[in-house]
């Protein structure tokens, strides 16, 4: 954990941090316009105009929440298309050893660690806009941030980690 941290120090942590943000921008564009198409879809009768489900503005002016079960679907069916766009950007753009997990080991380990980012996204989403009530796309963005730095450490240490290529006590076998 000591040698974690201390990678920090390192300028080439720095510039995958950065890239890793900019390439998070990209695949959170991808999942809220994807969130906000699936549940302007859904609840469009409500809504006034696309723009309406940013902006809560609705055809008969009384606020519209939709049910939970159609938010979770969004909230899925968006994470699942960013999880693609990261995977490729991630593999292409962000680690210096991207090509690490460029195989089918890569793909699977970063496959299983993005389903408990989605455990931890749709987990998130429930307990923030159906058990506390908050707003749906603040708790999204809470949500979005703390899977963001889940996704990286996770990615660096176990997917795109060139030490990886060795089988030694680092490697996680599948």
């Amino acid at each position: 954990m000591k040698n974690f941290f201390a990678a920090f120090k390192n300028k080439q942590t720095t510039v995958e941090i950065l890239k890793s943000v900019a390439v998070g921008l990209i695949s959170n564009a991808v999942d809220f316009l994807l969130t906000a198409i699936f549940l302007y879809a859904y609840g469009n009768k409500y809504y006034d105009g696309f723009w309406g489900v940013f902006t809560g503005a609705t055809t008969s002016g009384t606020p519209y929440s939709p049910q939970v079960s159609v938010y979770i679907t969004a909230t899925v069916i968006g994470f699942v298309f960013a999880i693609l766009v990261n995977y490729i950007l991630s593999s292409i753009f962000v680690f210096k050893y991207g090509n690490v997990g460029k195989n089918k080991r890569g793909f699977i380990k970063f496959l299983i660690f993005s389903a408990i980012g989605l455990g931890i996204t749709s987990l998130g989403s429930w307990l923030g806009y159906d058990v506390i009530g908050g707003n749906m796309w603040i708790v999204k963005l809470i949500v979005q941030f703390i899977v963001f730095i889940y996704n990286f450490v996770t990615r660096r240490l176990f997917i795109f980690n060139v030490n990886l290529i060795r089988d030694d006590e680092n490697t996680i076998n599948l």
